[in-house]
């Protein structure tokens, strides 16, 4: 089951946001394995959807990804490695994201909240929406517990686009299912140059330029 950290109050058509998510096992507990493919999966009524695939943060079972739509009204689903799809809520731009109730059913098992310190999972009841409970004084004062991240890394699927990405643009999706990979390349890689081609030619100027101080320097002595 995946669980949101709390959302801006409004989204708007083509902003940025980044929003935080746990995925935990029977709504308690982080997976004891890995999960390789995890994110957030939008769709609207015409068919149109994009994936964001998110990174894992220092906590157990804590990921986050960064959104950027255009305007409808969004079925969001959580992915969650080799589990089933979550259906997390549906988000209007422009708009807020309205969170579903969490199905009775599927919590069990017992939550142990020594497990997360001051950055924790929202708290569940089955068959209401999560809520927050804001952390005591004692645990803001103490460092957060870091969990297993290094073993629940995404691995990011080969699948290729049939549209324009998301960006801070607007258009996110395309018909067949764009996916928007966790984390950026520099702008000299994402322009398809090579960061060695970058190093030559930095070597090049710097060879030039002390080239021309040595001619100037020789002028000047037979002077």
């Amino acid at each position: 089951m995946t669980y949101l950290d709390p959302v801006p109050g409004r989204f708007e058509a083509g902003h940025t946001y980044t929003v935080g998510f746990w995925v935990l096992q029977h709504g308690t507990h982080p997976f004891e394995g890995v999960l390789d493919r995890v994110g957030l999966r939008l769709t609207r009524a015409d068919g149109r959807s994009v994936t964001f695939e998110a990174t894992p943060l220092p906590e157990a079972a804590h990921y986050a990804t960064s959104l950027a739509v255009p305007r409808g009204e969004w079925k969001v689903e959580a992915l969650q490695g080799w589990f089933p799809t979550y259906e997390v809520g549906v988000l209007k731009i422009p708009g807020d994201m309205r969170v579903a109730p969490v199905p009775a059913e599927m919590v069990g098992g017992q939550r142990t909240e020594e497990r997360w310190g001051a950055i924790r999972p929202p708290k569940v009841v089955p068959g209401e929406v999560p809520t927050f409970v804001p952390a005591s004084p004692d645990q803001l004062a103490t460092a957060p517990k870091p969990g297993a991240a290094t073993s629940q890394e995404t691995v990011p699927t080969n699948g290729t686009a049939n549209g324009t990405a998301a960006g801070t643009g607007g258009e996110a999706a395309g018909t067949g299912g764009d996916v928007v990979k966790a984390g950026a390349q520099s702008a000299a890689t994402s322009a398809g140059i090579p960061a060695y081609t970058l190093l030559l030619a930095a070597a090049g100027g710097a060879a030039l330029a002390a080239a021309a101080l040595w001619v100037t320097a020789r002028r000047r002595s037979r002077r």
